[in-house]
C-alpha cells in the first residue's frame, strides 16, 4: 500500500540523492581568507599582510534556480543586528560584483573601498563552498520538489520539502504577505459579515480561488467590478485582500496594486502574486492603448520574450494568476478611449461584472445591523484594517495536506468543476465556448469558497459561495445580452453603428431624374448634383409597402463594408449578418448582389442591407 501524508514527505527525503561532492578548491587560495569576528581578512602576497574585506557573513548555501544557474546565498546582520540575507549569482563573481556589492551595502553589510578588497571580496565568495543546498524559484506559488508539492510565500514555505526553498524576486518589491490578527477574528469580523451579499462572497471565493489554477489547469484570468464612485468596489478588493495580507499601519488595502504602470512592470507584479490573487484598483488609470495587452499578458501567464547582454534571449516571466479589479469604466469603456474594438478573447481574459447589487445598497445586499451601506463599508475597512493574512495560509496547509494525501483530490475537484458548468448552463444548451470559458472561471471562484468552507476558515453555510458565483454569473450573462460568440454579435453591432453614423452623409440617394439631360450635340449627360456625397460608402433607396409604410434599404460597396467590419474575420462576419437576416444574398448565394446604381453606368457587386437591422434584438435571452 503507497505511504501517504507525513510517511511519504518522509520517504521523499530519505529517498532523495545524496549531494554531489564539491569541486575541488586549492586550498591554497582559501588559506589566504579567514573569517574572524570583526570580518573577512585576505592575506596579499605582495606584502603578506592581512587586510580587512568586509563585516562578518556566513555562505549558508549553494543555490541553484530554475535555469540551472548557480548562485550562494549569503546571510549576515545589518546595523540594527537584524538578520538579512542575499543570493549572489556566481556570474557577479567573474568581475568585481559591483552590482552586488550595492546591494549588500544598502542591506547594511559593511564593505571596504579599496580597489584590491573589491577584488578579493568576489574572489572569495566564487571560491567558498559548502554542502548545504537550496533551490531558487522567482515566483511565489506552487513548487513540485522530488514527489512533494510546497507553496512558497515570501517568508515561508508551507509544506515539508527534502531541500530549502527561497523566494528570490530579484530585488523588486514583495508583496504584502503579511498576517495581523487570528484566523477566529478574520472569521467573525470580515468573513461572516460578507454572508448575503454576493459580491463580497465572490470577492473573498476569488482570492481562495487562485491556488486552485494550478490543481485544475485552468488558465489564469480577471473580473474587473464595474460600476460609479462610492458603490463599494474598493471595499469588495479590500475583503478579498484580507484573505492574503496587508502592511502594519495600512492594513489589508496594502495589498492591492494599481492599474497604473506598464506591462513591463506587470509581469513583475504577476510573479509575486502567482497562485494566490492579483488585486488591481481603478481600472480607469490604465492607457487605454495598454490595457488589451497587460489583460492578454496576466490571463496568459506569460512574459514578454527579451534578449539579454549577450543577445541570447533571456528566460520568461512565467505565473498564474486570477485577478480582481475595480473600475467606474469597463473594459470596452476604456478601449473606446483608444477608438479600439473589444474582441472576444479579452472579454473572456478580463470580465466586467456590475458592481451594485440592485437592492438601492449599491455593492451590498445585507448590512448586519449597520446603519447604511456607508456606515457598513466603514466597518470592514477598520476589520480588515486589524484582520488580515492568517486565512490565505491556513487554506493553503489544508490544500499542501491533502494534494500530498489524496491522490484522487485533483478528479474529484475537476468532476465538481464540470458539474457546476453543467447546472449552469442547462437552460442554455445553445451556448458558445466563449460562455463556457467565463463559466467555468465563476465555478472555479465558487469552489474556492466552498473548499475554504469546508476546511472551516470562512464559516459559511454550504453552497454560499455557489450561490454567490451563480448569481454573478447569470448577471454576467444577461449585461451580454447573448449565449453565442461575442463576434457574432458584434458584426451586426458594428455594421448597424456604422449605418447610424453614416446615413446620411456618406450614403446616395438612390434615384433617377425623369428628364433626360442633353449636350448641345444631342449627347445624354449625367445630371447636375445638388448634394454631393463625400467618400461614398454606397446608396440608400427609400421603398414603400402596399400600405404606404416606408423605409430605407442601404447597399454598401466593398470597401465601406470592410470598414464597417474592421477588425473581425471579414467572411464569417458576412455568414454571420446573411443568417441572422441582415444581409441580403442574390439568388445565388453570394451575400454581394449585382446593381446598377444610378449614375455608374455599369452592374457592381453590393452590400444589400435591409432597415431591419436598425431596430431588431440581438439573441436575447429568455432562459432563467
Amino acid at each position: 500500500m503507497a505511504k501517504t501524508g507525513k510517511p511519504a514527505i518522509r520517504a521523499a527525503i530519505d529517498a532523495a540523492p545524496a549531494l554531489p561532492p564539491a569541486p575541488p578548491v586549492p586550498d591554497k587560495l582559501l588559506a589566504r581568507f579567514e573569517m574572524r569576528a570583526d570580518g573577512l581578512y585576505k592575506q596579499f602576497l605582495t606584502d603578506e599582510k592581512w587586510v580587512w574585506v568586509s563585516a562578518p557573513f556566513k555562505i549558508e548555501a549553494e543555490t541553484q534556480d530554475e535555469a540551472g544557474n548557480w548562485g550562494v546565498l549569503i546571510e549576515w546582520k545589518d546595523r540594527n543586528g537584524q538578520v538579512r540575507s542575499e543570493i549572489a549569482p556566481r556570474e557577479a563573481f567573474a568581475a568585481e560584483a559591483g552590482e552586488l556589492r550595492s546591494r549588500l551595502a544598502a542591506g547594511g553589510l559593511t564593505l571596504t573601498s579599496e580597489q584590491r578588497s573589491r577584488q578579493a571580496f568576489a574572489e572569495y565568495l566564487n571560491l567558498a563552498h559548502t554542502p548545504k543546498r537550496a533551490r531558487v524559484v522567482a515566483r511565489t506559488g506552487w513548487q513540485e520538489i522530488g514527489a512533494v508539492k510546497v507553496f512558497v510565500l515570501p517568508s515561508r514555505v508551507i509544506g515539508f520539502t527534502p531541500e530549502r526553498v527561497i523566494l528570490n524576486a530579484g530585488g523588486r518589491e514583495r508583496a504584502a504577505f503579511n498576517e495581523s490578527g487570528t484566523l477566529a477574528g478574520w472569521r467573525d469580523a470580515v468573513s461572516m459579515r460578507a454572508v448575503g451579499n454576493s459580491r463580497l462572497v465572490f470577492a473573498i471565493s476569488a482570492a481562495f480561488a487562485g491556488p486552485l489554477l494550478y490543481v485544475t489547469c485552468e488558465e489564469g484570468g480577471g473580473i474587473n467590478f464595474k460600476g460609479n464612485s462610492r458603490t463599494g468596489k474598493t471595499t469588495a478588493l479590500r475583503v478579498a485582500a484580507s484573505v492574503w495580507g496587508g502592511r502594519p499601519g495600512e492594513g489589508a488595502r496594502a495589498f492591492a496594486r494599481s492599474w497604473r504602470g506598464t506591462a513591463n512592470s506587470m509581469e513583475s507584479i504577476a510573479a509575486l502574486h502567482s497562485d494566490a490573487l492579483l488585486l488591481l484598483d481603478e481600472l480607469g488609470q490604465v492607457e487605454a492603448k495598454d490595457l488589451g495587452d497587460t489583460s492578454y499578458l496576466l490571463a496568459n501567464g506569460e512574459g514578454r520574450s527579451r534578449a539579454g547582454r549577450d543577445g541570447h534571449a533571456r528566460a520568461q516571466a512565467r505565473f498564474r494568476v486570477l485577478f480582481l479589479s475595480s473600475g467606474e469604466v469597463g473594459l470596452a469603456d476604456k478601449l473606446a478611449e483608444a477608438k479600439k474594438q473589444m474582441r472576444a478573447g479579452m472579454e473572456v481574459r478580463l470580465i466586467d461584472v456590475v458592481a451594485d447589487a440592485g437592492c438601492g445598497l449599491g455593492l451590498f445586499e445585507r448590512l448586519h445591523e449597520a446603519e447604511s451601506a456607508a456606515a457598513f463599508s466603514e466597518e470592514l475597512r477598520h476589520a480588515t484594517h486589524e484582520q488580515y493574512g492568517t486565512a490565505g495560509p491556513a487554506y493553503l496547509e489544508h490544500l499542501v495536506a491533502v494534494l500530498n494525501r489524496d491522490e484522487g483530490f485533483t478528479g474529484a475537484l475537476l468532476d465538481r468543476l464540470d458539474d457546476l458548468v453543467f447546472e449552469w448552463l442547462r437552460p442554455f444548451p445553445d451556448a458558445g465556448g466563449q460562455v463556457r470559458t467565463v463559466a467555468r472561471r465563476f465555478a472555479l471562484v465558487a469552489l474556492g469558497g466552498e473548499i475554504a468552507t469546508e476546511a472551516q476558515i470562512t464559516g459559511w453555510e454550504a453552497c454560499e459561495a455557489i450561490e454567490a458565483a451563480h448569481s454573478m454569473f447569470t448577471g454576467w450573462l444577461r449585461a451580454r445580452g447573448t449565449v453565442g460568440a461575442r463576434e457574432d454579435t458584434q458584426a451586426i453591432t458594428q455594421l448597424r453603428q456604422f449605418i447610424n453614423l453614416h446615413g446620411d452623409s456618406r450614403f446616395q440617394d438612390w434615384r433617377r431624374s425623369e428628364r433626360v439631360e442633353t449636350d448641345a450635340d444631342g449627347e445624354e449627360v449625367a445630371p447636375v448634383e445638388k448634394f454631393r456625397t463625400i467618400n461614398r460608402a454606397g446608396w440608400r433607396q427609400w421603398t414603400t409597402d402596399e400600405l404606404g409604410n416606408g423605409e430605407w434599404t442601404f447597399y454598401l460597396n466593398q470597401d465601406a463594408m470592410a470598414e464597417a467590419l474592421a477588425g473581425l474575420d471579414f467572411r464569417a462576419s458576412l455568414k454571420v449578418l446573411v443568417n441572422a437576416g441582415f444581409l441580403c444574398p442574390d439568388k445565388d448565394g453570394k451575400s454581394a448582389v449585382r446593381k446598377r446604381p444610378p449614375g455608374i453606368g455599369k452592374v457592381m457587386r453590393l452590400y444589400q442591407v435591409p432597415a431591419t437591422i436598425m431596430g431588431a434584438a440581438v439573441d436575447g435571452l429568455d432562459a432563467d
